[in-house]
């Protein structure tokens, strides 16, 4: 009988029959542990917004509540969403991948279209990221993501050797990738754009694609990153910049700098909640880039230590439910909704902190944003969900 602590992706998919679904869905237990870091990350993230972003709020909107009053919207909006596809059976989705695909492709498209509202960039550019309808406005990046792994885990699941092949499985998946990055980069939003790549890359490797195919698809990959940097000045300003800070601590960037300050002011302990100086005409994007850097002031290393190690927590338990799930679109979904949570907090802290260069991605669950915090609370219910039938029994075998 197969380990079931073991992840097969390896196996090919055996659909299950409406009552076994229904057991999936029905009888099965969420991952606790998972669900326990996830609520105190979404609380965290309430009480940082309002003290990170309520300066900066009374400033634009007259009233110090703005920030929180959205996030705090957002947030019951996602828990009614996560506690809805907690049941949803996830082999939904893969029925409806391609479906899925075409209708996050849609939306990214009416981002250029009159629906698509647009932002003054604090560097002079537009960003056109969002979509405005009945006075809502919301970020189809963000399900993008969802839309992009359940499609390629449904890919490497329907026929696990097709990914070998290089014209029949290769280059499909690489086609989908591309438009989408190029899509999402034209926004622009450079660093979602790597995020949605650099995922659905990991789930192709994951999920057997060649070695040799592997570093193929790296060196292109990288030339074409290398371009798209030299080509854009302010992205090849961001990348020389911080090689220079890597040679020298006094050449470190402008919004570095302020972040680094504000880390160091905090010392061990921090200088307490909402005492923090940073955050007020010093740090840039307090409540949304930079909100880990305000935590450390006003926590401490003691408090970004902790949150870093309840996000490894939440990646760990994510990558167990995927290894206890026999079913392998389900393993790879996991995994792939585990790896972009994760990878995105990765980022945001190595910027705010200096160890990768500087680029405006929001640290989940955190982070001011109504789109992200829906779409991630969403994500972990349909994580919650697979746990569901990842803590059934097995079913007996006669050997």
């Amino acid at each position: 009988m197969q380990n079931q602590n073991t992840l097969n992706y390896a196996n090919p998919t055996i659909l299950p029959s409406d009552q076994e679904q229904s057991q999936i869905t029905g009888l099965g237990r969420v991952d606790t542990g998972l669900l326990a870091v996830t609520l105190c990350l979404v609380g965290i993230g309430i009480l940082m917004v309002y003290s990170a972003g309520h300066v900066l709020s009374a400033k634009q909107y007259g009233h110090s509540y703005h920030y929180l009053k959205i996030q705090a919207i957002a947030c019951v909006i996602g828990l009614v969403g996560m506690g809805i596809t907690s049941y949803i059976p996830y082999r939904f989705y893969e029925k409806y991948s391609n479906i899925l695909l075409f209708l996050a492709f849609g939306l990214l498209i009416l981002v250029f279209t009159p629906l698509g509202t647009s932002v003054q960039g604090a560097e002079g550019g537009r960003f056109s990221r969002w979509i405005a309808v009945a006075g809502v406005q919301f970020q189809p990046v963000e399900f993008a993501k969802i839309a992009l792994i359940i499609h390629t885990a449904h890919f490497l699941a329907r026929n696990p050797e097709r990914i070998k092949n290089l014209f029949n499985g290769v280059l499909p998946n690489i086609l989908i990738i591309g438009l989408m990055f190029g899509l999402v980069a034209k926004q622009p939003d450079f660093g979602s754009a790597v995020l949605l790549a650099a995922t659905a890359g990991s789930l192709l490797f994951i999920g057997g694609i060649r070695l040799s195919h592997t570093f193929m698809l790296i060196g292109i990959g990288g030339a074409l990153l290398t371009g798209f940097i030299i080509r854009d000045p302010y992205r090849l300003t961001r990348l020389t910049d911080y090689w220079a800070s890597l040679q020298s601590p006094e050449a470190t960037s402008f919004q570095l700098g302020r972040s680094l300050d504000a880390l160091k002011w905090g010392g061990l302990f921090g200088v307490g909640i909402d005492d923090s100086v940073a955050k007020i005409n010093y740090l840039p994007y307090p409540h949304t880039d930079f909100i880990f850097s305000v935590l450390g002031e006003e926590f401490g290393f003691v408090g970004t230590a902790s949150v870093t190690i309840i996000i490894m927590i939440f990646v760990w338990r994510g990558i167990s439910i995927a290894r206890r799930t026999e079913n392998r679109f389900g393993a790879l979904f996991a995994t792939g909704l585990t790896i972009i949570i994760g990878l995105q907090a990765f980022i945001n802290i190595g910027v705010v902190t200096g160890v990768l260069p500087t680029k405006g991605i929001t640290l989940p669950f955190l982070s001011y944003g109504g789109s992200s915090l829906v779409i991630s609370l969403v994500s972990v219910g349909m994580l919650l969900n697979i746990s569901r039938s990842a803590t059934r029994s097995p079913p007996k075998t006669v050997e």
